[in-house]
């Protein structure tokens, strides 16, 4: 689809080459994460840190669960400061350190990677950029090939970012069944485009939403971090993301009738937890745009979002991620706005 459409936005285009890029990514990394994931256990890596920013530190979000719940490793943000400013040394000798940066030149993220390096530990770098900073800086070096992305909001770049992490946790785990279903990615990345014309539609309601609660649960808790991130800067819109289980610990509280939500509810492992919440929220009137797979899901949305079937999979973000995409990307044009340059941003953040 994308070889043959006119765009008026490089997001959107950018956003349809995600199947591809997924298809190429899963090609030319797949033999070079296999060598990877059995260096890490001949090492016997023993917990993980992860240095990363803005939508890469949501790609980290991911691999937090994803590498807990399928390969029973501790994952742990780094604290940047801790190594480049206290000069701590830190005993993370068994350690993998991950830096990922789409770019590659995340000036902080190097440095926690160069540091970390001289501690003794494993470090790998995950980026879009071959020959870019942060691949001099790790011993192992693993790329996304999503190809230029030149749309300052970031699309592909963090899709083929989770399926290297997906990858990666499966070799480790040697679990053939989870190498062979990441493989129904970019089908169903196509499939989720069939909602594109609704969405585009539907989206015109919340044309003066200026702020918005994001809800998910699990794997697709990145996903709602992502979506409000997109939100905010092609938007302009203050989101509220939490974990579908920390918003009903306090937060809730401050619902009021009418306030958007976005609920990201594909069926799987959280499902039964993610009704509840959206129980909860119908019976406070909220006014909820409901992204997924389950049909109980959908009865609940007052702005229903039908997603292909997704299963109990691991790498149901990577398809989520897409429709929240085209929900910013289309709530962007009926603002008015320019999704390909928010105010503001550049495409290459640097931070000391």
């Amino acid at each position: 689809m994308a070889a043959n459409r006119e765009y008026t936005h490089l997001m959107l285009k950018e956003i349809h080459e995600q199947p591809q890029a997924m298809r190429e990514t899963l090609a030319q990394e797949s033999n070079r994460i296999s060598d990877l994931a059995a260096e890490i256990r001949r090492r016997r890596v023993r917990f993980i840190i992860v240095a990363a920013r803005g939508t890469s530190d949501n790609a980290a979000t991911y691999a937090r669960y994803l590498f807990g719940a399928v390969n029973g490793m501790v994952v742990a943000p780094a604290a940047p400061s801790l190594l480049t400013v206290y000069g701590s040394k830190m005993q993370i000798e068994d350690a993998l350190v991950l830096g990922i940066s789409q770019s590659g030149k995340a000036t902080d993220v190097i440095e926690v990677l160069e540091v970390s390096r001289g501690l003794g530990a494993m470090t790998v770098a995950l980026t879009n950029q071959d020959h870019s900073p942060i691949c001099q800086a790790a011993e192992h070096v693993l790329l996304t090939h999503a190809d230029e992305e030149k749309s300052v909001a970031a699309t592909k770049t963090f899709t083929t970012a989770l399926a290297a992490l997906y990858l990666l946790s499966a070799y480790w785990a040697e679990r053939q069944d989870l190498v062979d279903a990441i493989h129904q990615v970019p089908e169903a990345m196509e499939q989720a485009f069939d909602i594109e014309p609704w969405m585009a539609s539907r989206t015109e309601r919340y044309r003066y939403m200026e702020a918005c609660t994001v809800l998910a649960r699990g794997v697709n808790f990145a996903t709602a971090l992502e979506i409000g991130l997109k939100l905010a800067e092609c938007c302009y819109v203050t989101p509220q993301p939490f974990s579908a289980a920390d918003y009903m610990h306090g937060p809730i509280a401050a619902l009021e009738p009418g306030w958007p939500v976005l609920l990201i509810a594909p069926g799987g492992p959280s499902i039964g937890s993610m009704l509840e919440v959206g129980e909860a929220l119908k019976e406070r009137k909220a006014e909820m745009i409901v992204f997924s797979d389950d049909d109980d899901a959908l009865s609940l949305a007052t702005v229903p979002m039908k997603l292909p079937y997704l299963g109990k999979s691991y790498w149901s973000p990577m398809v989520t991620a897409v429709a929240g995409q085209l929900f910013t990307y289309y709530l962007a044009i009926h603002k008015g706005l320019d999704p390909d340059r928010p105010r503001g941003l550049t495409k290459v953040t640097l931070t000391y």
